[in-house]
């Protein structure tokens, strides 16, 4: 399919992985008016991503403030022409072929993502810039596949995308201020609020973020106060929006896991990222919270 000329307005964006996070991007991407190319490697998996963006996109449309408010069949056609930025793909020298940007949103597995680096760069233009969205690990264990450091960076997106304003911009030693800069005014254009991190373990809010939810998990596990009691002195004491044992169910009990493993082979000694008995129990019992209805709670 060929782009029109307003789908040429502004650089394309190739996103890798059509899961949550990477149908996520997209979404924010044509929302902001960017052409993007998405990746996955099931076209089953893709038409599905296409199908939750246009149910977001058409809720967006309905609580836009409108003195007589849509029908549903024009709210979608709303949804369908914004739709018409997106395109889906199945084979990475496609997807990455005309692009500007090439964000990685695979799972949080160093190899694989550094397979995916590896392939991107054998097609994409020389002035492509690589964005990696990880959560935990260090960029600088991605820079050996690097063909040009100056390009790479992180934009650390939060889950759900569409609705979470926070992006972590992170740079290596390496990463030119232009590309910094750029990264910045993306985020910007795509209504989010970018703040700047450094190539550190977790960045800025993981760091904080994963000791916390896994004390609250051990607090649970010697037997200190009930998930319901943790949850609501947390959301009541503090203002959270959400206690700590709901939020682990929220993120995903195997992602916690996978993280704190990171985390500890990154920062070795540090107790506070050491296995939790209670949480490698329901991992492997295929508890791992809301997207398997069940996890510390029951859905």
């Amino acid at each position: 399919m060929v782009r029109t000329e307003i789908e040429k307005s502004k650089p394309l964006v190739a996103i890798f992985g059509a899961g949550m996070m990477g149908s996520g991007i997209a979404q924010v991407c044509i929302q902001a008016g960017y052409p993007v190319n998405l990746y996955g490697r099931s076209e089953k998996k893709l038409l599905e991503a296409r199908e939750t963006i246009k149910k977001n996109l058409i809720r967006v449309a309905g609580k836009k403030k409108v003195d007589i408010p849509m029908e549903p069949a024009a709210l979608e056609q709303i949804a369908l022409m914004q739709l018409e930025l997106l395109q889906i793909h199945t084979d990475i020298p496609s997807a990455v072929e005309d692009a500007s940007m090439a964000i990685e949103a695979v799972a949080e597995n160093l190899d694989l993502k550094l397979d995916i680096f590896q392939t991107i760069q054998k097609t994409c233009p020389e002035h492509c810039m690589l964005i990696t969205n990880t959560s935990s690990l260090k960029l600088s264990q991605m820079l050996p596949v690097i063909k040009n450091p100056s390009l790479f960076a992180g934009l650390h997106f939060f889950n759900p995308v569409p609705v979470m304003k926070l992006v972590e911009v992170v740079s290596t030693d390496e990463t030119s201020q232009e590309t910094t800069d750029f990264l910045f005014n993306f985020c910007k254009e795509i209504k989010k609020l970018p703040v700047a991190a450094k190539d550190t373990p977790g960045f800025i809010v993981n760091r904080l973020l994963i000791p916390y939810l896994m004390d609250s998990i051990r607090m649970l596990e010697r037997g200190d106060a009930t998930k319901e009691d943790i949850d609501t002195a947390m959301r009541f004491g503090t203002s959270y929006p959400m206690g700590p044992i709901e939020l682990c169910d929220y993120v995903g009990l195997d992602v916690l896991q996978s993280t704190l493993k990171i985390f500890r082979e990154t920062v070795p000694g540090d107790a506070r990222f050491a296995p939790i008995q209670l949480l490698d129990k329901l991992v492997s019992e295929g508890k791992l919270g809301r997207k398997t209805k069940q996890g510390f709670y029951t859905y």
